[in-house]
Protein backbone atom coordinates (compact mmCIF):
# COMPACT_ATOMS: atom_id res chain seq x y z
CA UNK A 1 0.00 0.00 0.00
CA UNK A 2 1.21 3.34 -1.08
CA UNK A 3 2.11 5.36 2.06
CA UNK A 4 0.43 9.00 2.09
CA UNK A 5 2.28 11.91 3.21
CA UNK A 6 0.92 12.69 6.73
CA UNK A 7 1.87 9.62 9.08
CA UNK A 8 -1.14 7.83 10.73
CA UNK A 9 -1.68 8.92 14.36
CA UNK A 10 -2.72 5.90 16.33
CA UNK A 11 -3.46 5.67 19.66
CA UNK A 12 -2.23 2.90 21.94
CA UNK A 13 -4.90 1.35 24.52
CA UNK A 14 -3.04 -0.74 26.99
CA UNK A 15 0.97 -1.53 26.96
CA UNK A 16 0.87 -5.39 27.88
CA UNK A 17 3.33 -7.61 26.05
CA UNK A 18 1.56 -6.81 22.50
CA UNK A 19 1.34 -2.95 23.28
CA UNK A 20 4.85 -2.45 24.37
CA UNK A 21 5.72 -4.12 20.88
CA UNK A 22 3.62 -1.60 19.43
CA UNK A 23 4.61 1.63 20.69
CA UNK A 24 8.39 1.09 19.86
CA UNK A 25 6.85 -0.33 15.90
CA UNK A 26 4.60 2.87 15.69
CA UNK A 27 7.40 5.41 17.01
CA UNK A 28 10.47 4.33 15.10
CA UNK A 29 8.50 4.20 11.76
CA UNK A 30 7.80 7.61 10.03
CA UNK A 31 4.69 6.06 7.92
CA UNK A 32 3.31 5.82 11.96
CA UNK A 33 2.75 8.84 14.67
CA UNK A 34 1.83 7.81 18.50
CA UNK A 35 -0.74 10.13 19.41
CA UNK A 36 -1.73 8.96 22.80
CA UNK A 37 -1.65 6.17 25.22
CA UNK A 38 -4.07 4.28 27.59
CA UNK A 39 -3.11 2.66 30.34
CA UNK A 40 -4.75 0.35 32.43
CA UNK A 41 -2.30 0.46 35.94
CA UNK A 42 -2.48 3.40 37.84
CA UNK A 43 0.94 3.71 38.38
CA UNK A 44 1.78 4.27 34.94
CA UNK A 45 -0.35 7.03 34.41
CA UNK A 46 1.37 9.93 33.80
CA UNK A 47 4.24 8.19 32.64
CA UNK A 48 6.24 8.74 29.19
CA UNK A 49 4.99 5.95 26.94
CA UNK A 50 8.34 5.16 25.56
CA UNK A 51 9.73 4.41 29.18
CA UNK A 52 7.24 2.24 29.71
CA UNK A 53 7.55 -0.03 26.42
CA UNK A 54 11.19 0.17 27.25
CA UNK A 55 12.20 2.64 24.42
CA UNK A 56 13.14 5.63 26.48
CA UNK A 57 11.06 8.92 26.52
CA UNK A 58 9.32 10.22 23.39
CA UNK A 59 7.08 12.90 24.64
CA UNK A 60 3.66 10.84 24.93
CA UNK A 61 2.28 10.78 28.51
CA UNK A 62 -0.27 7.94 29.19
CA UNK A 63 -3.40 8.84 30.62
CA UNK A 64 -6.24 6.60 32.32
CA UNK A 65 -8.83 8.56 31.16
CA UNK A 66 -10.71 7.86 28.11
CA UNK A 67 -11.98 11.39 27.70
CA UNK A 68 -8.92 12.57 26.79
CA UNK A 69 -8.43 9.71 24.83
CA UNK A 70 -11.29 10.16 22.86
CA UNK A 71 -10.60 13.56 22.52
CA UNK A 72 -7.57 13.24 20.14
CA UNK A 73 -7.21 13.86 17.04
CA UNK A 74 -6.27 10.02 15.44
CA UNK A 75 -6.84 7.82 12.58
CA UNK A 76 -7.01 4.66 14.73
CA UNK A 77 -6.50 2.93 18.15
CA UNK A 78 -4.80 -0.16 18.81
CA UNK A 79 -6.60 -1.59 21.26
CA UNK A 80 -4.92 -4.41 23.31
CA UNK A 81 -5.92 -4.74 26.83
CA UNK A 82 -5.49 -8.57 28.22
CA UNK A 83 -9.78 -8.58 27.95
CA UNK A 84 -11.30 -6.78 25.51
CA UNK A 85 -14.87 -4.80 26.54
CA UNK A 86 -17.30 -3.90 23.74
CA UNK A 87 -18.42 -0.65 25.22
CA UNK A 88 -15.47 0.50 25.28
CA UNK A 89 -14.95 -0.67 22.05
CA UNK A 90 -18.17 1.07 20.96
CA UNK A 91 -17.28 4.55 22.49
CA UNK A 92 -14.03 4.48 20.89
CA UNK A 93 -15.59 3.64 17.41
CA UNK A 94 -18.65 6.45 18.20
CA UNK A 95 -16.05 8.85 18.73
CA UNK A 96 -14.95 8.44 14.94
CA UNK A 97 -11.73 6.64 15.68
CA UNK A 98 -11.01 3.33 13.65
CA UNK A 99 -10.12 0.41 16.16
CA UNK A 100 -7.76 -2.82 14.99
CA UNK A 101 -7.45 -5.34 17.80
CA UNK A 102 -6.02 -8.81 18.73
CA UNK A 103 -8.26 -9.62 21.09
CA UNK A 104 -11.02 -11.03 18.92
CA UNK A 105 -13.02 -10.19 16.36
CA UNK A 106 -11.43 -11.28 13.95
CA UNK A 107 -14.94 -12.41 12.56
CA UNK A 108 -17.95 -11.90 14.84
CA UNK A 109 -20.35 -14.87 15.35
CA UNK A 110 -22.73 -13.34 17.51
CA UNK A 111 -25.60 -11.58 15.99
CA UNK A 112 -26.77 -8.71 18.58
CA UNK A 113 -22.91 -8.28 19.84
CA UNK A 114 -22.18 -7.90 15.72
CA UNK A 115 -24.70 -5.04 15.88
CA UNK A 116 -23.96 -2.80 18.06
CA UNK A 117 -20.45 -2.79 17.12
CA UNK A 118 -21.62 -2.23 13.37
CA UNK A 119 -24.25 0.32 14.90
CA UNK A 120 -21.11 2.08 16.59
CA UNK A 121 -19.07 2.09 13.41
CA UNK A 122 -22.02 3.62 11.52
CA UNK A 123 -22.55 6.65 13.86
CA UNK A 124 -18.78 7.28 14.26
CA UNK A 125 -18.46 6.72 10.58
CA UNK A 126 -15.23 4.13 11.66
CA UNK A 127 -14.29 0.73 10.89
CA UNK A 128 -13.21 -2.48 13.26
CA UNK A 129 -10.66 -4.82 12.25
CA UNK A 130 -9.74 -7.88 14.70
CA UNK A 131 -6.13 -8.32 13.33
CA UNK A 132 -6.34 -11.88 15.53
CA UNK A 133 -3.97 -12.63 18.26
CA UNK A 134 -1.04 -15.59 17.22
CA UNK A 135 -3.91 -17.35 15.18
CA UNK A 136 -4.04 -14.20 13.33
CA UNK A 137 -1.71 -15.47 11.20
CA UNK A 138 -0.99 -19.21 11.39
CA UNK A 139 -4.85 -20.01 12.26
CA UNK A 140 -6.36 -17.87 9.39
CA UNK A 141 -4.35 -15.82 6.90
CA UNK A 142 -1.61 -18.80 6.28
CA UNK A 143 -4.44 -21.39 5.54
CA UNK A 144 -6.21 -19.11 3.05
CA UNK A 145 -3.03 -18.66 1.25
CA UNK A 146 -2.40 -22.21 1.14
CA UNK A 147 -5.44 -23.23 -0.04
CA UNK A 148 -5.19 -21.53 -3.38
CA UNK A 149 -2.92 -23.82 -4.45
CA UNK A 150 -5.54 -26.56 -3.73
CA UNK A 151 -7.50 -28.83 -5.85
CA UNK A 152 -9.24 -30.39 -3.13
CA UNK A 153 -9.17 -29.67 0.54
CA UNK A 154 -10.50 -32.67 2.95
CA UNK A 155 -9.10 -31.23 6.51
CA UNK A 156 -7.07 -28.20 7.55
CA UNK A 157 -4.78 -28.58 11.03
CA UNK A 158 -2.91 -25.94 12.67
CA UNK A 159 -0.74 -25.99 15.60
CA UNK A 160 0.72 -23.97 17.91
CA UNK A 161 3.86 -24.85 19.72
CA UNK A 162 5.08 -22.56 22.42
CA UNK A 163 8.03 -22.57 25.34
CA UNK A 164 5.97 -20.23 27.67
CA UNK A 165 8.43 -19.88 30.55
CA UNK A 166 10.72 -17.03 29.93
CA UNK A 167 7.48 -14.76 27.40
CA UNK A 168 6.88 -11.54 29.33
CA UNK A 169 3.44 -11.98 29.45
CA UNK A 170 2.05 -10.83 32.32
CA UNK A 171 1.68 -12.61 35.51
CA UNK A 172 -2.39 -12.48 35.59
CA UNK A 173 -2.26 -13.99 32.01
CA UNK A 174 0.06 -16.74 32.99
CA UNK A 175 -2.57 -17.68 35.99
CA UNK A 176 -5.95 -17.05 33.95
CA UNK A 177 -4.64 -19.97 31.73
CA UNK A 178 -4.54 -22.17 34.24
CA UNK A 179 -0.70 -22.75 34.87
CA UNK A 180 0.41 -24.01 37.93
CA UNK A 181 -2.71 -24.84 39.33
CA UNK A 182 -2.68 -28.39 41.61
CA UNK A 183 -3.78 -31.50 39.33
CA UNK A 184 -6.52 -31.61 41.83
CA UNK A 185 -7.96 -28.65 40.85
CA UNK A 186 -6.91 -28.45 37.07
CA UNK A 187 -9.18 -31.80 36.79
CA UNK A 188 -11.95 -30.35 38.40
CA UNK A 189 -11.68 -26.71 37.14
CA UNK A 190 -10.57 -25.41 33.55
CA UNK A 191 -8.57 -22.39 33.53
CA UNK A 192 -10.31 -19.41 33.69
CA UNK A 193 -9.56 -18.23 29.93
CA UNK A 194 -11.18 -21.41 28.58
CA UNK A 195 -14.52 -19.77 27.41
CA UNK A 196 -12.19 -16.09 25.63
CA UNK A 197 -10.14 -18.34 24.11
CA UNK A 198 -12.56 -20.92 22.72
CA UNK A 199 -14.43 -17.81 21.62
CA UNK A 200 -11.91 -16.44 19.94
CA UNK A 201 -10.23 -19.50 18.06
CA UNK A 202 -13.99 -19.91 17.03
CA UNK A 203 -13.93 -17.18 15.29
CA UNK A 204 -10.75 -18.05 13.06
CA UNK A 205 -12.37 -21.50 12.47
CA UNK A 206 -15.44 -19.27 10.96
CA UNK A 207 -13.52 -16.92 9.14
CA UNK A 208 -11.07 -19.66 7.26
CA UNK A 209 -14.96 -21.53 6.71
CA UNK A 210 -16.35 -18.50 5.37
CA UNK A 211 -12.86 -18.06 2.88
CA UNK A 212 -13.70 -21.32 1.55
CA UNK A 213 -17.37 -21.34 1.59
CA UNK A 214 -17.94 -23.72 4.07
CA UNK A 215 -20.62 -24.10 6.12
CA UNK A 216 -19.70 -24.67 10.14
CA UNK A 217 -22.15 -27.38 11.41
CA UNK A 218 -20.83 -27.33 15.24
CA UNK A 219 -17.97 -26.21 17.25
CA UNK A 220 -15.74 -28.40 19.92
CA UNK A 221 -13.45 -27.30 22.39
CA UNK A 222 -11.23 -29.76 24.74
CA UNK A 223 -8.38 -29.39 27.35
CA UNK A 224 -5.64 -31.49 28.94
CA UNK A 225 -2.66 -30.38 30.74
CA UNK A 226 0.62 -31.63 31.70
CA UNK A 227 2.43 -31.67 34.87
CA UNK A 228 5.77 -30.57 35.68
CA UNK A 229 8.36 -33.04 36.94
CA UNK A 230 10.14 -30.19 39.36
CA UNK A 231 9.76 -26.66 40.04
CA UNK A 232 10.15 -24.77 37.24
CA UNK A 233 11.82 -21.51 37.11
CA UNK A 234 9.62 -19.05 34.68
CA UNK A 235 9.54 -15.05 34.11
CA UNK A 236 6.90 -14.79 36.37
CA UNK A 237 7.91 -16.60 39.17
CA UNK A 238 7.94 -20.42 39.10
CA UNK A 239 5.91 -23.80 38.32
CA UNK A 240 5.89 -25.77 41.25
CA UNK A 241 6.29 -29.52 41.17
CA UNK A 242 3.61 -31.46 40.46
CA UNK A 243 1.79 -28.63 39.45
CA UNK A 244 0.20 -27.18 35.43
CA UNK A 245 3.51 -26.92 33.16
CA UNK A 246 1.71 -27.70 30.21
CA UNK A 247 -1.52 -26.99 28.63
CA UNK A 248 -3.17 -28.94 25.25
CA UNK A 249 -5.75 -26.91 23.81
CA UNK A 250 -7.81 -28.16 21.11
CA UNK A 251 -10.54 -26.24 19.57
CA UNK A 252 -12.36 -27.43 15.85
CA UNK A 253 -15.16 -26.88 13.56
CA UNK A 254 -17.18 -29.79 12.71
CA UNK A 255 -18.89 -30.74 9.35
CA UNK A 256 -20.85 -34.03 9.51
CA UNK A 257 -19.27 -34.63 12.77
CA UNK A 258 -15.73 -34.48 11.97
CA UNK A 259 -13.41 -31.90 12.54
CA UNK A 260 -12.88 -30.01 9.11
CA UNK A 261 -11.05 -26.79 10.78
CA UNK A 262 -8.59 -27.63 13.50
CA UNK A 263 -6.68 -25.78 15.89
CA UNK A 264 -4.16 -27.68 18.26
CA UNK A 265 -2.17 -25.59 20.93
CA UNK A 266 0.78 -26.50 23.17
CA UNK A 267 2.23 -24.38 25.45
CA UNK A 268 4.61 -25.47 27.81
CA UNK A 269 7.16 -24.30 30.66
CA UNK A 270 9.10 -27.05 30.32
CA UNK A 271 10.73 -29.95 27.39
CA UNK A 272 9.90 -32.79 30.37
CA UNK A 273 6.49 -32.61 31.71
CA UNK A 274 3.69 -35.76 32.39
CA UNK A 275 2.63 -36.57 29.78
CA UNK A 276 5.57 -35.83 27.53
CA UNK A 277 4.06 -34.31 24.56
CA UNK A 278 6.42 -34.49 21.32
CA UNK A 279 6.25 -30.90 20.91
CA UNK A 280 9.99 -29.42 22.02
CA UNK A 281 10.47 -26.62 19.85
CA UNK A 282 10.40 -23.34 21.45
CA UNK A 283 8.09 -21.73 18.88
CA UNK A 284 6.34 -22.99 16.13
CA UNK A 285 3.04 -22.98 13.83
CA UNK A 286 2.56 -25.78 11.46
CA UNK A 287 -0.73 -25.45 8.95
CA UNK A 288 -1.39 -28.59 7.51
CA UNK A 289 -4.20 -29.36 4.47
CA UNK A 290 -5.03 -32.61 3.75
CA UNK A 291 -6.18 -32.78 0.71
CA UNK A 292 -5.16 -32.75 -3.01
CA UNK A 293 -2.07 -31.73 -2.74
CA UNK A 294 -1.33 -32.32 0.72
CA UNK A 295 0.41 -29.53 2.09
CA UNK A 296 2.17 -28.53 4.73
CA UNK A 297 4.54 -25.30 5.88
CA UNK A 298 5.90 -24.90 9.17
CA UNK A 299 6.46 -21.26 11.17
CA UNK A 300 9.27 -21.01 13.25
CA UNK A 301 11.40 -18.31 14.62
CA UNK A 302 14.57 -17.95 12.67
CA UNK A 303 18.13 -17.67 13.75
CA UNK A 304 19.15 -14.60 16.16
CA UNK A 305 15.27 -14.78 16.94
CA UNK A 306 14.11 -14.24 20.72
CA UNK A 307 11.87 -17.45 20.89
CA UNK A 308 8.17 -16.85 22.04
CA UNK A 309 8.97 -13.53 21.89
CA UNK A 310 8.77 -13.19 18.07
CA UNK A 311 5.09 -14.31 18.43
CA UNK A 312 4.25 -11.41 20.59
CA UNK A 313 6.29 -9.08 17.79
CA UNK A 314 4.08 -10.77 15.04
CA UNK A 315 0.91 -10.27 16.57
CA UNK A 316 1.31 -6.19 16.94
CA UNK A 317 3.20 -5.40 13.38
CA UNK A 318 -0.05 -7.36 12.16
CA UNK A 319 -1.76 -4.57 13.87
CA UNK A 320 0.21 -1.82 12.84
CA UNK A 321 0.54 -2.92 9.03
CA UNK A 322 -3.31 -3.00 8.88
CA UNK A 323 -3.86 0.34 9.74
CA UNK A 324 -3.44 2.17 6.80
CA UNK A 325 -6.37 -0.17 5.23
CA UNK A 326 -8.59 0.11 7.85
CA UNK A 327 -8.37 3.61 7.77
CA UNK A 328 -9.21 3.41 3.86
CA UNK A 329 -11.88 1.12 4.75
CA UNK A 330 -15.60 1.71 4.48
CA UNK A 331 -17.01 2.06 7.92
CA UNK A 332 -18.64 -1.05 9.54
CA UNK A 333 -16.85 -4.17 10.90
CA UNK A 334 -14.04 -5.05 8.45
CA UNK A 335 -12.87 -8.76 8.12
CA UNK A 336 -9.43 -10.03 6.67
CA UNK A 337 -11.53 -11.27 3.99
CA UNK A 338 -12.91 -7.26 3.31
CA UNK A 339 -9.21 -5.83 3.28
CA UNK A 340 -6.90 -5.35 0.53
CA UNK A 341 -4.01 -7.89 1.21
CA UNK A 342 -1.56 -6.84 4.39
CA UNK A 343 1.99 -5.97 3.88
CA UNK A 344 4.58 -4.87 6.17
CA UNK A 345 4.28 -0.59 5.85
CA UNK A 346 7.46 1.17 5.30
CA UNK A 347 9.57 -1.84 6.97
CA UNK A 348 11.97 -1.95 3.38
CA UNK A 349 13.46 1.48 4.38
CA UNK A 350 16.28 0.50 6.06
CA UNK A 351 18.04 -2.13 3.05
Amino acid sequence: MPLRSKPYRVIQWATGAVGRYAIAAIHENPAFELAGCWVHAADKVGRDAGLIAGIGAIGVAATHSIEEILALDADAVLYAPLLSNADEICRILEAGKNVVTPTGFTSVRDPELAARLEAACQRGRSSLHGSGIHPGFSGDRLPLVLSALARRIDRIRVYEIVDMSQMSESPELVAMLGFDMSAEKARIEPPALLGVMSTIFFESIALVAQGLGLEIEEFESRHEFALAKRDIPIAQGRVRKGHVAGQHFHYAGLVRGEPAIAFETYWKMAKDLEPDWPYDDVWRYDVELEGDPPMKLEFRCGSGSDGPELGLLCTAMNCVNSIPHVVAAAPGIRTQLDLPLVTAVGAMRRA
